[in-house]
């Protein structure tokens, strides 16, 4: 798929391009549809709010299934930043429309289509998994809807490709997260360069899972590394055992791993239960699979593995301090990355409406004024690559440890600055 020809876009409106419900479908390669989860709306602004029009944003999240307190988190956030700004951004009260995408991604497409032609929001955000990305990026593309992904870190979405399979650059789409690139390469290429060249591979078998094995593969590879060979679950498995005794059973000691939320807490429980901390095997990951809601559930187990990732709760800046205490604040535990890249989508999006008066009819100047937003976010500086709309961000190399009472990510180390190529 190059782009979108005549017959594929329906009835102008005003700004906005819209597909019908079959051509969307097609479009985005859904063999079904499930139910829609209910969406759920929260309150406007504050009476004592100054009369504006109303902003609505749509929020695509899972609220149930093997990502679910990925999208309670980012949920927290939304709603944190809200409390902390009056419920408005660029002085317009806003109002939430939620939809439970469950990690399906039919699902998915089904509630983004209902945000673009029932709810006709103005803006979209959220999106876990990678799969749902790709599967809403031509529906939102021909909508001109703006959608700033949360999460969903699939290298295609926001890279220039020949045929647009499975996602492609567009001009709408921009990410307050990550690439699959700028968390599993730097590692890759961080820990050969310091000496640990062979590797064992294990990940969640879709599209992040092999893309994030992938990119560690080649940054490994950048000085003399090799892999020696590879386990691959599915999404959302039951039982981790028969995996990580495979693990067990071959030699390679440094296990490098992408799983997260279940999946993480699964995989690291087995792990443990099977001894392969005492029989000398060293865990290496994407920062997700030792984030802030696996560590509450597994604490100490997971002490001693190293992860890349682009925060951790013990950064020290000034912002990250401050969010960190009004996040413990409002709810009872710590905050993890989910949150922030949550929070950092929606100052991204109060700093550029704030430029442009509140005005979101234009949605060419608003995609400007997104290119154009730098604030000083928990992680670090925060700024959009124009050329891709990835953040250009520092990438840490983390060790988990119990101190305190707590179990966190220490940071050991910075690779600075890094941006995804975008091709």
């Amino acid at each position: 798929m190059g782009g979108f020809g005549k017959n594929e876009l329906a009835t102008k409106r005003g700004y906005t391009y819209r597909l019908t419900r079959r051509q969307f479908l097609v479009a985005s390669s859904a063999a079904a549809l499930a139910a829609c989860g209910p969406a759920a709306i929260t309150p406007s602004a504050s009476p004592s709010a100054s009369p504006g029009k109303e902003l609505k944003i749509g929020q695509l999240l899972p609220f149930t299934g093997v990502y679910a307190e990925l999208g309670n988190s980012m949920r927290r956030a939304t709603e944190l930043y809200l409390k902390l700004n009056d419920q408005k951004l660029a002085n317009r009260p806003v109002k939430l429309v939620y939809g439970d995408d469950a990690n399906v991604t039919a699902t998915g497409v089904q509630i983004a289509q209902k945000f673009i032609d029932q709810d006709q929001v103005d803006v979209m955000m959220g999106v876990v998994p990678t799969p749902l990305a790709y599967g809403i990026r031509n529906a939102v593309h021909a909508a001109k809807l703006i959608f700033i992904d949360t999460n969903a870190g699939g290298n295609a979405l926001t890279r220039d490709t020949t045929d647009c399979k499975p996602a492609c650059k567009s001009p709408y789409i921009f990410r307050a997260s990550f690439s699959s690139y700028q968390i599993s390469y730097p590692i890759g290429d961080y820990l050969s360069a310091k000496g640990t060249k062979e590797f064992f591979l294990a990940y969640a078998n879709y599209g992040f899972g092999t893309e994030s094995a992938a990119d560690f593969t080649t940054g490994l590879k950048k000085n003399g590394g090799t892999v020696t060979g590879n386990v691959a679950p599915p999404l959302a498995n039951p039982d981790f055992a028969p995996f990580v005794t495979q693990i067990k059973n071959q030699p390679t000691k440094n296990v490098y791993s992408f799983f997260s939320g279940a999946d993480a807490i699964g995989f690291i429980k087995s792990w443990n239960s099977l001894g392969l901390p005492a029989a000398g095997y060293k865990m290496y990951g994407a920062g997700f699979l030792t984030e802030q809601d696996v560590l509450k559930e597994v604490k100490d187990l997971a002490n001693g593995a190293v992860t890349s990732l682009f925060w951790a709760v013990e950064l020290d800046n000034p912002e990250n301090k401050k969010f960190v205490a009004d996040f413990q604040k409002a709810y009872p535990l710590l905050p993890d990355v989910f949150a922030v890249q949550q929070y950092d989508g929606m100052r991204a999006l109060d700093e550029a409406l704030k430029s442009l008066g509140g005005d979101t009819s234009d949605k060419d100047k608003l995609v400007k004024a997104l290119e154009d937003v730098t604030f000083k976010s928990p992680r670090g500086d925060f700024s959009f690559d124009k050329s891709t709309h990835n953040p250009i961000q520092d990438i840490y190399i983390r060790e988990v440890k119990t101190q305190n009472g707590q179990t966190v990510n220490t940071i050991t180390d910075k690779i600075a600055k890094v941006t995804d190529p975008g091709k």
